[in-house]
């Protein structure tokens, strides 16, 4: 059995050009989709939407029916199928990067550039927002080509500053959002966990499907115990030094009850979490995104 070969993240360090790093990531996905299992996922997801129950029978494409057994209507250009915001957090801890990778900012970036060119391709009109403090950065929701440029464009000149707050910030998009769609929220979730779930919760009321892409980097993970750390916070500037294994112990502890938490409310809120790490090929991020597209529908 083929499996798709994705491109990982080092391979596009060198890439400075977000433009490219999209366009890369997305043509190899498509390419990569045909090669494996999942043959015909991109192209049901870049073409077709699903039939919806009292439309014309005559707007059926018979031939996909008859090679798949489902009912699928072929997208037209001026056909939008949903509204969709990226919201990617731009505070100073973004900023992180260890052993010469991507680092977290850069990786929300190109990710969240990729996902908006998908699903433009895909006639979905999509939105782009940064947050620290505040909102730093709002496009709202187009399908077009145009779109696409200004979203790349926007998230080109982002640079991680000033400390995070989630729950204002995500406050302050729930008040302008007026219609039905799904957020994709993108951060390191290094907040407060009450203060999350509140803007979380603000996202759910205004009737959001939300997608939480919690992206850390792989240092952050699994901490070594036989080294001793200088952790200097990107966000206070404070700087304090520990031996790997009280290190180890306290961050990893904080780590997993800070999850435990967030993990709770985001099944309590039906919200989908993702876990991805930076080493992670974009692609595989890519398609959860998108399976969890689909199900919207």
């Amino acid at each position: 059995m083929k499996t798709a070969s994705f491109l990982k993240p080092q391979h596009l360090v060198p890439i400075r050009n977000l433009n490219l790093r999209a366009k890369l990531i997305v043509e190899g996905m498509i390419a990569g989709l045909h090669k494996s299992p999942f043959h015909g996922f991109s192209s049901e997801f870049l073409e077709y939407r699903h039939y919806l129950p009292g439309e014309a029978a005559s707007k059926i494409d018979w031939r996909k029916f008859a090679k798949t057994d489902r009912t699928m209507v072929k997208l037209f250009e001026d056909e939008t199928n949903l509204f969709a915001h990226i919201l990617i957090d731009k505070s100073a801890s973004m900023g992180f990067a260890s052993e010469n990778r991507m680092s977290k900012f850069e990786y929300a970036c190109t990710l969240g550039a990729s996902c908006a060119w998908i699903l433009i391709r895909q006639r979905d009109a999509v939105g782009v927002a940064s947050f620290d403090e505040d909102i730093s950065l709002y496009l709202p929701p187009k399908s077009t080509n145009t779109q696409l440029k200004n979203i790349i464009g926007s998230l080109d000149n982002l640079k991680p500053a000033a400390p995070t707050n989630f729950g204002k910030a995500l406050d302050m998009m729930a008040r302008g959002v007026r219609k039905r769609g799904l957020c994709i929220v993108i951060s390191d979730l290094f907040d407060d966990p009450q203060n999350i779930i509140h803007g979380l919760r603000h996202l759910r009321f205004k009737k959001q499907d939300i997608i939480v892409i919690w992206l850390l980097d792989p240092f952050e993970q699994q901490i070594d115990k036989s080294v001793t750390y200088h952790f200097h916070d990107l966000e206070t500037g404070k700087t304090v030094a520990l031996d790997g294994k009280t290190a180890s112990s306290f961050y990893l502890n904080g780590l997993n009850e800070h999850r435990n938490a967030v993990k709770r409310a985001c099944r309590e809120l039906q919200i989908d979490l993702e876990s991805v790490s930076t080493d992670e090929p974009f692609q595989k991020a890519l398609l959860r995104i998108l399976k969890k597209r689909s199900r919207l529908f």
